[in-house]
This record gives C-alpha cells, sequence and structure tokens, in this order.
C-alpha cells in the first residue's frame, strides 16, 4: 500500500513540474494538464481516506518532501560556492563602480575647471591677436605716413635744387602710389589735397628758370646773330670773287650758292642750350598742361621780339650800329626759333614761326618806312642800308624763312 501511495505521490510531483514548466506560457496546453493533475490527486486521496490509511499517506508525504529537500540542498551546494563567487565579483564590480563614478566625476570637476581656464586663455589670445592687429595696423599706417612724408620732403629739396625731372618722378609715386595707402587718414586727405599746389610749385619753378634762360638769350641770341652775318659777308666775298674770276657771267640763285660753298664752309656752329625749355616742357606734358604752357610761350616769344624791334635806331651814316645789333637780334631770334620747331615741331608748329616772321618783317618794314626820306636821301646810308639788309636776307634765306617780302622792301626802297 506504501509503495503504491509513493507512485502515486511521485507522478503528481512529476505532473506538477511539467505544468511549472510549462506554465511560462498561458493556454489550452497548461490548464489540461493542472486539471489532469487535480482529477488523479482526488482518487487518491479517496481512496487513502477509504482504507483509513492517513497517517501513511502523512508520512509518505513527509519523506517525499525531505527526499527533496535533500535534492535541494545537494543541488545547491553544488552552485554555492559558484554564487558566492559571482556575488563577491558582483560586490566588487559595484565598489569599483563606485570608484570608477568617483574618479569620473573628479575629472569632470576637473575638465570644467581646465574648460573654464583654457576659455580664458582663448579669450586672452584673441584679445591679444585683436591688439596685435591693430598695433600692426598702425604700424603700416606709420610707415606710409613716413614714406609720404620723406616723399614730400624730398619733392620740396629737388625743387628747390632745380632737379625738375627727378621732382616729377617723386609727385608721380606720391600720387600713383603712397597717397592712395593713405587716404583714409585725415594727414592723407590733407596732403592730397595739396598736390595742385605742388603741381603749381614745380611748374612756376620750371617756368622762372625758362623764363630765365629766355632772358638770357639775348645776349646769344645777338652773338648768334654776328657770328652769322659775319659768316654771310664772307660768303659774299667769295661769291664777288667767283664772279670777277668768270668771264661769262650766269645767274645763279642764292641756293646754289649755299651749296657751292658748303664744302669750303669750316665754321663751327654756334649752339644753344635748350634744355631749361624741354625741362619745361616735359614738367607741363606730365602734369596736363602742355595747352597752356604752349600759349604762354608763343605770348613771351612774341612779346620779345617785340621788345627786340622796339629798341631806338637812327639812320644816320655813324649810327648804324643799333640797326645792325636790331638785325643781329632778330637773326639770332629766328635762328633759335628754327631749332626750336625742328627738335619740338609737336610743339612749335611751323604755322607759328612763320606768323612770328611775318609780324616781325612787318615791324622791321614798319622801323624803316618811318625813315625812308632820310635813308633816300644819303646815298652812304642807303649803299650801308642796303648791305645790311641784302646780308640779313641772305642768312635768314639760308635757316629756311621766306624772304620774298624782305626782297619786295628792297626793291621798293632801293630798286634793286
Amino acid at each position: 500500500m506504501a509503495d503504491s501511495i509513493q507512485q502515486q505521490l511521485q507522478q503528481l510531483v512529476l505532473l506538477s513540474d511539467s505544468v511549472g514548466t510549462a506554465g511560462t506560457g498561458v493556454g489550452a496546453g497548461s490548464v489540461s494538464t493542472v486539471e489532469e493533475a487535480m482529477e488523479q490527486l482526488g482518487p487518491l486521496i479517496h481512496s487513502v481516506y477509504r482504507a483509513n490509511k492517513q497517517k501513511l499517506f502523512r508520512q509518505q508525504v513527509d519523506l517525499f518532501a525531505q527526499r527533496k529537500d535533500a535534492e535541494i540542498m545537494k543541488l545547491c551546494g553544488n552552485y554555492h560556492q559558484e554564487f558566492v563567487q559571482s556575488v563577491a565579483q558582483l560586490l566588487k564590480v559595484r565598489q569599483n563602480t563606485s570608484e570608477l563614478q568617483e574618479k569620473v566625476v573628479g575629472l569632470n570637476a576637473e575638465l570644467q575647471l581646465s574648460g573654464k581656464s583654457l576659455y580664458e586663455k582663448k579669450a586672452e589670445l584673441l584679445s591679444l591677436r585683436r591688439e596685435h592687429g591693430n598695433i600692426q595696423d598702425a604700424v603700416d599706417a606709420v610707415r606710409g605716413c613716413l614714406d609720404v612724408v620723406r616723399l614730400v620732403a624730398g619733392f620740396d629739396e629737388q625743387v628747390v635744387g632745380k632737379q625738375y625731372y627727378s621732382a616729377i618722378k617723386t609727385l608721380s609715386a606720391l600720387k600713383d602710389q603712397s597717397l592712395p595707402q593713405v587716404r583714409r587718414f585725415a594727414f592723407g586727405r590733407m596732403l592730397e589735397s595739396s598736390i595742385p599746389h605742388m603741381e603749381t610749385k614745380l611748374q612756376g619753378a620750371a617756368l622762372r628758370d625758362m623764363k630765365d634762360w629766355l632772358f638770357g638769350l639775348k645776349k646769344t641770341t645777338r652773338d648768334i646773330g654776328s657770328h652769322l652775318t659775319s659768316r654771310m659777308q664772307r660768303k659774299q666775298g667769295m661769291w664777288a670773287e667767283r664772279d670777277a674770276a668768270v668771264q661769262e657771267r650766269y645767274f645763279v640763285s642764292s641756293a646754289v650758292q649755299f651749296v657751292l660753298d658748303e664744302e669750303y664752309d669750316h665754321d663751327e656752329p654756334l649752339t644753344v642750350d635748350m634744355m631749361p625749355l624741354y625741362q619745361c616742357l616735359h614738367i607741363n606734358e606730365k602734369l596736363g598742361r602742355r595747352a597752356e604752357f604752349r600759349r604762354s610761350f608763343t605770348e613771351d616769344r612774341s612779346d620779345q621780339l617785340s621788345l627786340i624791334l622796339a629798341s631806338p635806331v637812327q639812320f644816320a651814316l655813324a649810327q648804324l650800329a643799333p640797326f645792325e645789333a636790331m638785325l643781329f637780334d632778330v637773326i639770332g631770334f629766328f635762328v633759335v626759333e628754327h631749332g626750336i620747331l625742328a627738335s619740338a615741331p609737336d610743339f612749335r608748329s611751323k604755322a607759328d614761326v612763320d606768323t612770328l616772321w611775318d609780324a616781325g618783317i612787318a615791324k622791321l618794314s614798319d622801323i624803316i618806312a618811318r625813315s625812308i626820306q632820310t635813308i633816300r636821301g644819303d646815298p652812304a646810308i642807303s649803299q650801308a642800308l642796303q648791305g645790311s639788309l641784302t646780308t640779313f636776307t641772305y642768312v635768314m634765306e639760308e635757316n629756311a624763312y621766306d624772304v620774298r617780302k624782305l626782297r619786295e622792301l628792297m626793291m621798293a626802297i632801293f630798286g634793286v
């Protein structure tokens, strides 16, 4: 009987274990297994009470429980050491985790402090960079201003020292290179506003030198006129000797005579230093004032010719020297004009020179016309004046001037 009860209890335990393992999922299978266990338990208890074996049933249940407890203890004994080690490791990990958390918190605090210090250093660095940039800008600005001041001082020294070519280069560098760099400063704008004054100063200095040169030409032009007149008189003497040696006379124009005499002409030509004129012309071209200078020069030359022809003269045999000196001045004046025309045709046109020449011949004719009675009344004066005018005509013709009006004047006065 006891074995039977033991077997039935074993089956119920197995059935309950299967119910426990299957109970993780809720479904029709688990419900039916529980119902089967209850159905088997009922008949077992009924048979125990019917046979009056309650005490035996309790004993078997207790034994069964003791066996299960023993199995549980055995099972726990097998895995207890591993469980204890796992718990110990878990506690150690927990402790390490706490320590690591403390270190992380400390590190975070240090990082916050370092970050704050780095931020402050970065802000200080940016401020220093801005200051350095401002200082560099200031240094560049001062250096640019010093360059401008140096150029302005050099310009003044060059103008005073009459180094006009260097002065115009300095002024050009000042306007095109240096001033644009400091224009944003009040100093630069002030200097830029003074550029026209500097240009006028340079132009005025070059113009004064040129006018001084024109004034100094008075003696030079008279020397040129005297030299060319003496040279032409020698040629006229050669022509007379040549005509006397030739039995058959043929008419030869003065132009042909000039060509024939070139191989016998060994006189060194007088030269005029025109550097002040060219220098002044160059300055005015660079300053954009060429037309203004051209008008001024034309007026100055016209006034200078008027002064030459306004010299007092008397047509007396012993007093022809002033008139001859006037002719020397006129010759030298127009020889210089011819040189300017040849070297700077775009500045001094042939029309300008021809206009001046025609005006000069007209005034010379007026001077002679005012004393025509005195000239015709004295054969000696007439002959001397005719010789002077003839030589003057040849000199001017040799220098490529139109002398037809001069010949007409001589024809009207002397009939030759």
